[in-house]
């Protein structure tokens, strides 16, 4: 059963409107950088949704959705205070040996940094892989975490939620009825809570557009 802290978490993707971003330019410009500035052939901008992860954007292929269990990403929103999930080598981590990427792109080397909304929430990871081992030093860590940060702000702006409100508000209505009809009075509660702030933050939005 997942906890209530993971519910607001997913409540958070979907009032981002960072699912309404698939093949945003700006963050694609930051994938990119992540990629070339250390040198990996792949990078991608990774969602983390219910039971599932996928890419906003990526660089080096074409991108795509694997199943959350037992996935790289998965790991790397639930490291404790947002440090970075570092894998030189999956094939030698008995928890990532099957994990999706490396299963479906043969992926040996996974670096990510989680994207974190402004009251700390992991919406997914930016992140770095490769088909071979290999590591990273700190000065590459820490870039990737600034590059982390970049996206944050971009999927952070408000004009991204107002875009797919609509959308983020059914879905949440859609989740607290079937909580309703399991009887669960802490969901209820906490979606209940989600979409009054999203609301709110909707009206500040409006008031503040030019009439």
């Amino acid at each position: 059963m997942q906890t209530l802290s993971e519910l607001r978490r997913q409540a958070r993707v979907l009032t981002s409107g960072v699912f309404g971003m698939r093949g945003d330019a700006e963050l694609s410009c930051i994938v990119e950088q992540a990629a070339t500035e250390t040198g990996f052939p792949f990078a991608a901008v990774s969602i983390v949704d219910r039971s599932r992860l996928w890419l906003a954007v990526a660089y080096g292929f074409d991108p795509r959705e694997f199943t959350r269990p037992d996935s790289f990403c998965d790991a790397a929103i639930q490291i404790p205070g947002f440090a970075p999930l570092c894998v030189a080598d999956a094939w030698r981590e008995p928890r990532f040996k099957f994990a999706p990427a490396v299963i479906e792109m043969n992926v040996r080397a996974y670096y990510a940094a989680p994207l974190v909304t402004s009251d700390g929430y992991a919406l997914g990871t930016l992140c770095l892989l490769d088909q071979k081992p290999r590591t990273v030093n700190a000065a590459g860590l820490a870039r990737l975490v600034a590059l982390a940060g970049n996206a944050s702000t971009v999927i952070n702006r408000v004009p991204n939620a107002v875009a797919h409100a609509e959308y983020a508000i059914d879905e949440l209505c859609t989740r607290m009825r079937f909580a309703i009809a399991d009887e669960d009075d802490e969901a209820v509660a906490v979606l209940d809570q989600e979409l009054r702030l999203f609301e709110a933050k909707l009206e500040l939005h409006w008031q503040a557009a030019p009439s």
